[in-house]
């Protein structure tokens, strides 16, 4: 997948307006081509980190596609082909009107492009993916769950990334992009409004050297 993102949120400004709670449900705000991807739940954590670059972003997803208009193919299994992940600290709106009013999108504080190994263990289907980001590296894991009726598949997946500079983001609501490979390049980016923790990292005491004693 190429990372694209971007230019698929310049004509999402015309979608309708779209918790950290696993019983959550965040709204969706999409371009003209209808979001194929529903976030069930979500849960993000920010944990800022001295010195910089060394800032860890956290989450769980409980993400779901229901294909074009239906119809399912590998580019609709984010197991199979991957899926694109960006954060940023504008909301859905807010970002799509800093697009508009700028020559380019502002960089995203997040942005990822996470491709799985599968791994099949018995009726089990799940994927692993460790690769360098920014300063640090970004691991994931995702596991394929039973499919609803009528959807293309749902998918467990948990994501660590270090080494980032999440610094701007200090606030509890972010705006999460999520994008499959059927829809890298178009319209149909996903983008969700969700709740983070954000909070700073446990710095550990300085101990001193104990002499021993005779």
């Amino acid at each position: 997948m190429k990372a694209s993102v971007r230019i698929t949120l310049l004509g999402a400004f015309a979608a309708a307006l779209i918790v950290l709670s696993p019983c959550s449900t965040p709204s969706a705000q999409a371009g003209p081509v209808a979001a194929e991807m529903n976030l069930n739940s979500s849960t993000v954590q920010v944990v800022h980190n001295t010195p910089a670059n060394t800032d860890v972003l956290n989450l769980n997803l409980n993400v779901e596609s229901s294909g074009d208009t239906g119809a399912c193919g590998d580019a609709n299994d984010l197991l199979e082909t991957g899926v694109h992940v960006a954060v940023s600290r504008f909301s859905c709106f807010g970002y799509f009107i800093t697009c508009i009013g700028l020559t380019g999108c502002p960089v995203f504080d997040f942005d990822a492009e996470v491709d799985y190994v599968e791994h099949d263990i018995g009726s089990t289907s799940y994927g692993t993916s460790f690769a360098p980001n920014a300063a640090g590296f970004v691991a994931s894991k995702i596991v394929a769950l039973t499919t609803p009726p009528l959807t293309c598949g749902t998918w467990s997946i948990n994501l660590q990334a270090t080494g980032q500079n999440l610094s701007l983001i200090t606030g509890p609501k972010v705006a999460l992009i999520l994008t499959d490979e059927d829809d890298e390049g178009s319209l149909g980016s996903a983008c969700f409004d969700v709740n983070a923790q954000v909070g700073n990292g446990i710095v550990k005491p300085h101990r001193g050297v104990h002499r021993a004693r005779h």
